[in-house]
């Protein structure tokens, strides 16, 4: 075994055991959040049947992957925080494998039609322990690796097709097809704007064949099997096909009604400062450099791959802000994290680049030590609201039952499940809902709430009886 071999395995190492700490520790640290409410509400319905209803409503936009997902793992977990962020952390510790293995494939040998990938396995190998490595340690990977949401399916979905579509650029072989469209079904089925993905590759593919079209009648053309990898993207969105008027209703419902108005316009450099918040001020221009780097040397030895990860890194949250300026804003961070993927396997390419041992392994070093000080500073910092101690203030003042009003509405499930196992009819409903309601206690978070509703409740209930992180109990 080589000494880079040695090297990878030793990295590779390092980035699952990171990554697990990172992902499994105190995951009850923070309360649960608004949306995580969303997705326990659905989840917790009866049946599956019911659970897919459910979620249309309090998760529009969505096929329902993770609510499903969700409903079975509670049946065999509990419905703990610790337990339901584990299933998302358990998705975290997949898409760090996953971030190897199709690094690793990305820069495998292609096609015996002359389109070879040239790189030494060694450096292969390298490439892809680092890239893994850096995706392990990353806030924005970690954080949402540790919320009861569906970004962590969607980023694995998306990433398993990468690599079923990489496998079979080089290999071809219907198991790797057939992996390309379950994979962007299962993408789609987590969450719709995996489309902005899965249309920057097939983007890709579109300019392969064009490429290729000349050598179209060798049955190992990049030409013949990019048209393959196309027929499977389109066959995994046509799988998602019988729900899609649902979803897409629910979805325009949502927007009809205001709840994607928080949604404000991006400035035009908002696709740089994605990149630049996933890394840090401090670590973004050593990232930058690296990626940049890296798509300079592997422009000279695979063009084709290094094309690939441009145009998964940048179409989408390019075509996002176009979209932000003439349809309506939807630049959000979380809708567009699976580009970090190929941020990254630029960086650990650009990091291989670097001839000298001892550059390469400062560079390493450098590059975790930064994305640690950021998730340090991060977690250093409150980021949830205090509803549980919130609810039990309002249980103490409400006594033997009673309803409760919640503002915002959408946070009205974080105070259901807290109250899940009080004794006693408890009725708690979303401030939009309190027609023909005699509630008596208001819990009011800080944000979130429209200042109408803010100065109704504060009017309607003027005694504050509780004051939480971010949220306050007031009685009539």
């Amino acid at each position: 075994m080589t000494r880079v071999r040695s090297s990878s395995l030793a990295l590779l190492a390092l980035a699952l055991a990171a990554g697990a700490i990172l992902r499994f520790y105190r995951l009850g640290a923070f309360e649960m959040s608004a949306d995580e409410g969303a997705s326990w509400a659905a989840a917790a319905a009866p049946s599956l049947s019911a659970v897919l209803r459910a979620q249309i409503a309090l998760n529009p936009g969505k096929a329902g992957l993770h609510d499903v997902t969700l409903h079975l793992w509670m049946r065999a977990f509990g419905d703990g925080l610790v337990a339901m962020r584990a299933l998302s952390a358990a998705a975290g510790m997949v898409a760090i494998a996953l971030m190897f293995a199709l690094t690793r494939e990305a820069l495998a040998p292609a096609a015996a039609d002359g389109s070879a990938v040239w790189f030494a396995p060694d450096d292969r190998d390298l490439a892809a322990a680092i890239a893994a490595l850096l995706f392990a340690v990353n806030l924005v990977m970690v954080k949402y690796a540790r919320e009861a949401r569906m970004y962590p399916l969607e980023i694995a979905a998306l990433m398993a097709t990468a690599y079923c579509l990489m496998r079979a650029m080089n290999r071809g072989g219907v198991a790797n097809y057939a992996g390309a469209a379950i994979g962007a079904a299962l993408a789609l089925a987590a969450h719709l704007t995996a489309l902005a993905a899965l249309a920057a590759m097939g983007l890709w593919l579109v300019g392969v064949l064009i490429h290729g079209r000349r050598g179209w009648r060798s049955p190992d053309s990049a030409a013949r099997r990019a048209f393959g990898n196309l027929v499977a993207l389109a066959a995994g969105a046509a799988l998602l096909a019988p729900l899609a008027p649902a979803v897409m209703g629910s979805a325009a419902h949502a927007a009809a009604i205001g709840a994607i108005n928080w949604i404000h316009r991006p400035p035009w450099w908002a696709p740089f400062s994605l990149f630049n918040k996933a890394t840090g001020t401090f670590a973004f221009p050593l990232y930058a450099a690296l990626a940049g780097w890296g798509a300079i040397w592997g422009w000279r030895r695979a063009r084709e791959r290094t094309l690939f990860a441009l145009a998964w890194m940048w179409a989408p949250p390019c075509a996002t802000l176009a979209a932000s300026y003439l349809l309506r804003p939807l630049f959000v961070e979380r809708y567009l994290v699976s580009g970090f993927a190929p941020f990254f396997m630029l960086a650990a390419l650009g990091m291989v680049g670097l001839r000298r041992r001892s550059a390469r392994a400062a560079a390493i070093a450098l590059a975790v030590a930064l994305a640690l000080g950021h998730l340090g500073a991060w977690s250093r910092k409150p980021h949830d609201a205090q509803w549980r101690e919130a609810a039990a203030a309002a249980r103490v003042r409400l006594g033997s039952g009673g309803a409760i009003v919640v503002a915002p509405g959408y946070a009205a499930n974080v105070v259901r499940y807290y109250l899940r196992h009080c004794a006693g009819g408890v009725r708690v409903v979303p401030v939009a809902r309190t027609a023909g309601v005699a509630a008596s206690i208001a819990i009011v978070g800080e944000t979130g709430a429209s200042p109408a509703a803010i100065a109704a409740l504060s009017a309607g209930y003027p005694r504050i009886v509780a004051r939480a992180r971010g949220v306050v109990v007031r009685e009539r």
